[in-house]
């Protein structure tokens, strides 16, 4: 099988080689539930962009939470890049070897999956480099696996 690494129909997300194992190769949001955020007026909203995000739950907020602190604000979205590089960069991240998932981005509608590219939504992207896109599954479940094209050994 030939795969286009540059290639726009695809998405990757790198993680560490003791994260692939624990997950048993499956990529899973860090929350399960609807992809939504409510912000209240307490001490988060100063540190957003508050022209962007919407009074009540809503999946803009959602995004906004997910930019903030990914590992003190878990979303049930999943973030992956289109840019292999950087999703190396994420599955080596401490020298440790890692592994690159390659997502099928073209098969996402057919699963019922959501994209949400962060920089429509977020002026200021925490990691601009990264183009993240936050892939969204039904009530926060796992990818689907028929998704996951290919998983790339990468070494630190």
């Amino acid at each position: 099988m030939s795969l286009d690494i540059g290639s726009s129909a695809h998405l990757y997300r790198g993680v560490s080689l003791p994260m692939h194992v624990a997950s048993r190769g499956r990529i899973a949001p860090k929350q399960q539930g609807p992809f939504e955020h409510e912000f209240t007026a307490d001490s988060t909203l100063i540190t957003v962009d508050n022209t962007s995000v919407t009074i009540g739950p809503s999946d803009r907020n959602a995004i906004h939470w997910h930019q903030l602190a990914q590992g003190h604000h878990p979303t049930s979205g999943i973030s992956t890049t289109p840019h292999y590089e950087r999703a190396v960069k994420y599955a080596t991240w401490g020298g440790v070897p890692g592994v690159v998932y390659v997502i099928n981005r073209e098969g996402l509608d057919q699963c019922n999956v959501r994209e949400f590219i962060v920089a429509d939504h977020v002026p200021n992207p925490r990691v601009p480099e990264d183009d993240e896109v936050i892939l969204v599954t039904p009530l926060g479940a796992p990818l689907p696996p028929s998704l996951i094209v290919r998983v790339l050994d990468v070494a630190a």
